[in-house]
Order: C-alpha cells, then sequence, then structure tokens
C-alpha cells in the first residue's frame, strides 16, 4: 500500500512525476498508474490502489478539469475523506463539486520552496498518512476539508454515558478494512480487533468488533446526525447519544 495516490492527466505526466519523485524523497511512499505492470488489468489496479492509499493527490489542471477519468477519481477520494487537490494553474476553474476546496497552488514541484502553499501541502499530507515529511521540523497546522464529511482510516475515538459512568473507544480504522483498538469503562479495559466500513451517504459507520466481556462478532453503529467540523461529530452510537472525534496520529 502507497502512502500517496496520484491522480493526473496524461498531458501533466512529467509534472506527476516530478511530484512523485518529491514526496519519494521526503519519505512517503507513491502510487501513480506509471507503476502498473504490463498484462495487469488496468481498471482493477486503479480501483484497488485509489481504495487503499490514505491520501489521494489530485493534479487539477486545464487538462485534467476536462479528464472524466481524473474527476472520477477525485470524486471518489473526496467521498472517503481523502482527497487533496493540487494545481500549478493560479486561476485554474475547478469543476463545481470541488471548488469549496481549496487547491494548493504550486509554482514547481520543489516542495521545499517557501513562496508557495508547499507547507500546508505537506501538512494535510501529513494529517492524512500519519507520516512526517523526513527533515522538515515544522509544519502548519492541516487545514484540509473534504466536500463530504467522511469517516476514513485513521486514529478515532467515540465516547458515550451508559447508566452513569463514560465508555472510551479508541479504534484504529485500517484502509483494508480492518478495525483494531481499545475500550475503556470505569474500572475495565478490552482489546477489540474487527472491521469497518463507512456508508457516506446515510454517514453511517458501521463496526463488526470481537473481544472483550461477549462471545463471538457484535455488530453496532454510530449514525452521524451533526458534523461540528472536520473530524469532529455527534449521532447515536449502539442506541445512544455519543461523540465521535479524530484522533491526532501517534507520535504528533
Amino acid at each position: 500500500m502507497a502512502d500517496i495516490f496520484i491522480s493526473y492527466a496524461r498531458e501533466d505526466a512529467l509534472r506527476a512525476q516530478a511530484l512523485a519523485d518529491a514526496f519519494v524523497s521526503l519519505g512517503w511512499s507513491v502510487w501513480w498508474d506509471d507503476s502498473i505492470r504490463v498484462g495487469a488489468p488496468f481498471d482493477q489496479v486503479i480501483d484497488q490502489q485509489l481504495d487503499l492509499a490514505p491520501c489521494v493527490v489530485v493534479i487539477w489542471s486545464t487538462a485534467s478539469v476536462a479528464s472524466n477519468w481524473v474527476r472520477a477519481e477525485a470524486s471518489a477520494a473526496d467521498e472517503q475523506g481523502k482527497l487533496v487537490p493540487v494545481s500549478f494553474e493560479h486561476d485554474l476553474r475547478l469543476p463545481v463539486r470541488f471548488r469549496q476546496l481549496k487547491a494548493a497552488y504550486l509554482t514547481s514541484t520543489d516542495l521545499l520552496e517557501p513562496s508557495n502553499d508547499a507547507p500546508q501541502l505537506l501538512a494535510d499530507i501529513a494529517a492524512l498518512t500519519g507520516k512526517q515529511p523526513s527533515g522538515i521540523e515544522h509544519l502548519p497546522d492541516a487545514q484540509r476539508s473534504s466536500g463530504a464529511n467522511a469517516v476514513t482510516s485513521g486514529n478515532w475515538r467515540i465516547m458515550l454515558r451508559s447508566l452513569g459512568a463514560r465508555a472510551i473507544y479508541d479504534l484504529t480504522l485500517h484502509p483494508t478494512g480492518t478495525v483494531s483498538g481499545t475500550g475503556r469503562w470505569t474500572i475495565s479495559r478490552v482489546n477489540f480487533a474487527g472491521r469497518w466500513q463507512f456508508d457516506p451517504a446515510g454517514q453511517i459507520l458501521q463496526l463488526e468488533l470481537s473481544g472483550g466481556i461477549e462471545e463471538g462478532t457484535k455488530v453496532t453503529t454510530f449514525k452521524i446526525d451533526r458534523w461540528n467540523g472536520a473530524g469532529d461529530a455527534d449521532g447515536i452510537y449502539d442506541g445512544r447519544r455519543a461523540h465521535l472525534e479524530r484522533l491526532p496520529p501517534a507520535g504528533r
């Protein structure tokens, strides 16, 4: 699994290659369709890599705005809450769906150049991947926001009160669809493992967890009824009012 999936129009291949090289030099792994081996099923490989990558960088340009393929990849990434748009064309008019997302404007593929939006771009990628860029000590706070509020892979906390006691679930949602974590109550703590999936249309996070005092697998849902901001939501979990929030990557 690569840290970053790059979506681009064929006309922007040279910039995609240069940007990929820049990301790799900072310690991130990158996938773009130049990586597809001869004979592999093209659509299937792209779908798989797009779903697995925790961060999708879309290079918006005059050519990619007109590309149905790039629009489709950007839409999929946006629905999963992991879209990071960039552009080298300052006054480019983006497709309607993506205009509320601020694209990082780059004057070159030199991501150490301080005169453009590169620092913010790196901060947003670091927030999604959980990996800091090598050799860079200080980054601004991540400011990315998705057009579609979504629960994506990463560290999340569910908090609720039950019978006067507070319950806290700290869960790591892996890009593979598996989940691991712990549940804490007043005097007890258990480990969980299982699977997760998120329905962006219904705003429902489904968890299939095993572990704790109950035998077998228990299926629970968190139905989000209000987003307070990126990674911060209220809703109903297991029939009770609860709060959901994204936690920073370990070590930050």
